[in-house]
């Protein structure tokens, strides 16, 4: 079996961003690394589009807003039930759709309802002590997701290839 260039060098790239990831993850006690792996993955999947990096990062704020606000609201008991957590819900969505497709044109809705469904699936599971550590490690760690293991990832795979590059002398 063949392995190719590109295939060893994004493998390795990904590999060791994803080592330094776990290093600054375990030395800052950010417990939330899967949801640095879902940003990740994200940003893979939508093609590590650099000309929508931004947005992307902007939409993963929405996001998190929005699965914040959610909380907020079904913890009113009244609120809490199926039936209304269904309502709020699919309105929510229809209203991040028809932000983005209005007045928020610059969103990611994927990369928007990621982000919300990442922060209800934590704060819906876990008792939550300090909001405004909670949000920062949330934020970091999605952000180093994308920017660390996919953009720091691209970088070291452009590194190598000029290192490497197959000019004869």
């Amino acid at each position: 079996m063949k392995i190719s260039k590109e295939l060893w060098i994004s493998s390795i790239g990904v590999g060791l961003t994803t080592l330094i990831f776990c290093l600054i993850a375990g030395s800052f006690h950010l417990w939330m690394s899967g949801a640095a792996f879902i940003a990740a993955s994200y940003y893979f999947g939508a093609g590590a589009p650099m000309k929508k990096v931004l947005n992307i990062s902007v939409s993963f704020l929405l996001g998190i807003a929005l699965g914040c606000f959610c909380l907020w609201i079904i913890s009113f008991p009244h609120l809490g039930g199926v039936i209304p957590s269904a309502l709020i819900f699919g309105f929510l969505t229809f209203l991040v759709l028809f932000l983005q497709g209005t007045v928020l044109k610059f969103a990611e809705v994927p990369a928007w309802l990621l982000a919300w469904g990442t922060t209800m699936l934590i704060i819906t599971n876990i008792t939550i002590n300090s909001w405004p550590i909670f949000l920062i490690q949330l934020v970091v760690s999605m952000y180093l997701g994308v920017y660390l293991i996919i953009i720091g990832s691209n970088y070291f795979s452009k590194w190598v290839y000029r290192l490497f590059s197959n000019k004869k002398p």
